[in-house]
């Protein structure tokens, strides 16, 4: 494992798109996140923004465009001002996927959400158990 968080090894190469066509503000958030194709296995992810309509992840694999994904994100309490982490899961498509410049293993993944649900304390136990699974064997340092 590399010591280095993967935002940190991204910073040079997330400086995007001069024409900016998003209707929605973007947020630069970085926070750990699981992604997956539907019935696919999860991937460890970190997201780079948030919108209130979607999300700009990067993963250690690509994704096919207009793909139907689902993604959980782990909102920190400093940033939900509550006593734990809140996890959400999304639902949505793949908008875009691209490697990251000055660095072919890991590709950016823009997505657009249809849905969304707040996991319960109980249902969120199990994403712990993914995610501690995953990032021990996932090619990048959140």
């Amino acid at each position: 494992m590399q010591s280095n968080s993967l935002s940190n090894r991204l910073s040079s190469g997330l400086e995007l798109h001069a024409g900016e066509r998003r209707k929605r503000a973007r947020f630069d958030l970085h926070f750990p996140a699981l992604l997956r194709a539907l019935n696919d296995s999860w991937a460890v992810a970190e997201t780079a923004d948030v919108s209130a309509t979607g999300a700009f992840l990067v993963a250690d694999r690509p994704f096919l465009v207009n793909a139907p994904v689902e993604y959980v994100l782990t909102f920190p309490p400093n940033l939900t001002k509550v006593p734990n982490s809140l996890r959400v899961r999304f639902f949505g498509k793949v908008l875009r996927c691209e490697r990251v410049p000055h660095n072919n293993s890991v590709f950016g993944i823009a997505v657009q959400s249809a849905a969304h649900r707040y996991l319960s304390p109980e249902q969120s136990v199990s994403f712990d158990a993914i995610e501690q699974k995953l990032s021990a064997t996932a090619k990048f340092s959140r």
